[in-house]
């Protein structure tokens, strides 16, 4: 693990007051490595060589994009939290359109897209006992589809979403997300789940049509239907028929599937 370059600053030349930040070549995992810092540390890589998303599913993290955890202060309560990655979702989200990039949307509950490609993905744990990890992967220049055929027409790039226009410089991208995950902690923090269940109907794009996989143990009355968004508690809105609309919480799902 070779550190090109390592900053421990507050310079708000930067764009990024109150954030102590670290920047390496590669690690096998940012999240690993800000798992025992402070509250608002930052640590990105241009390479991951174990990066993971949700349920410990491999993140292919090659060369050309960023990798980034950010660390957050958290009260220990988890009720309190229960929907904070869908407010990081939001902020990004946000923030990456402001950005330039077009048609972008999340797919429930933590995938970036553009149009049905994937191109980035969010994953929020718990750090310390007073701290939260919100990792953030996206691909800007990579093609992580070399480096898994199986990638090969699902994963895309942010970098095809400029056509003729510059792709921003990488500390640029770094910047804006976070930027956009101190501003969902700030919302979040505010409003809590029940205040961004409406709010996040912005960033579903065109209603899909979807299938449900259940958590271990549990049969779903509904698995497959139109993706509506989710409600004040989260779950998961499903229009399974004309003027049937099903709920379905989101710890009963284990993977939602994208079919039309």
């Amino acid at each position: 693990m070779i550190p090109v370059e390592h900053r421990s600053t507050h310079t708000r030349a930067c764009g990024r007051p109150g954030w102590m930040i670290s920047h390496y070549a590669s690690v096998v995992s940012t999240q690993a490595l800000s798992r025992p810092l402070p509250a608002w540390s930052a640590v990105w890589a241009d390479e991951q060589t174990a990066g993971r998303g949700q349920e410990e599913r491999r993140f292919v993290s090659d060369p050309g994009g960023i990798y980034l955890t950010a660390v957050l202060p958290y009260e220990g309560d988890a009720l309190a939290a229960k929907g904070f990655a869908l407010a990081v979702g939001w902020g990004i989200c946000t923030a990456l359109r402001r950005a330039g990039v077009m048609q972008l949307r999340l797919r429930w509950p933590n995938d970036l897209m553009v149009g049905m490609a994937k191109v980035g993905g969010i994953l929020v744990e718990q750090g310390g006992p007073d701290t939260l990890l919100v990792g953030v992967g996206l691909n800007i220049t990579n093609r992580p589809w070399v480096s898994d055929a199986t990638l090969c027409g699902v994963a895309g790039r942010l970098a095809d979403s400029f056509g003729r226009q510059p792709v921003p410089e990488r500390d640029e991208w770094v910047t804006r997300l976070l930027r956009a995950i101190r501003l969902a902690h700030r919302e979040f923090g505010r409003i809590r789940l029940a205040g961004f269940a409406p709010v996040m109907d912005r960033c579903w794009g065109e209603p899909h049509d979807v299938a449900l996989e259940p958590a271990r143990g549990v049969t779903l009355a509904a698995t497959c239907g139109r993706f509506l968004g989710i409600d004040s508690r989260g779950a998961v809105r499903l229009r399974t028929a004309p003027g049937v609309e099903a709920r379905v919480p989101a710890h009963h799902i284990q993977k939602l599937r994208e079919v039309g």
